[in-house]
């Protein structure tokens, strides 16, 4: 599997791509892909829409979906979507809902500092001061 991710504007908007090979050394091999667009409303609002795509020469099609989530607190969430088929043979419509529950008891929290090009700017300025000093 294969997965994207990329923030858009201002950071509320994510665009996620998976692309999947599965049985690729069988006879049979299956390939997917899901493209997501998500866009977060405010803190606790998120709506998203979904195409998913299955292709092996057991089964073919594509799913579209929609949804939106609501985060309950820091560490649970609640979801509903509706997805339906572009094929006809057969047609497919259903809905779903769902709920998240994040466990972090073990999380440390990681932060990399990025460079802004101003380290060079800084080097210089020390190397101009121990040349004075």
């Amino acid at each position: 599997m294969l997965i994207a991710q990329n923030h858009l504007g201002d950071g509320s908007w994510v665009f996620v791509t998976n692309i999947i090979a599965d049985y690729i050394g069988t006879d049979y091999p299956s390939y997917g892909y899901g493209i997501t667009l998500t866009k977060g409303f405010n803190r606790k609002w998120s709506g998203f829409i979904e195409n998913q795509g299955y292709m092996s020469d057991f089964y073919s099609d594509a799913i579209v979906r929609g949804g939106a989530a609501y985060l309950i607190d820091d560490s649970m969430q609640i979801d509903a979507s509706i997805s339906t088929s572009l094929k006809t043979t057969p047609s497919i419509l259903y809905g779903g809902i769902g709920f998240s529950w994040r466990y972090d008891a073990n999380y440390k929290e990681v932060r990399m500092k990025i460079d802004t090009g101003d380290s060079d700017k800084k080097a210089q300025r020390r190397a101009k001061k121990t040349k004075k000093g």
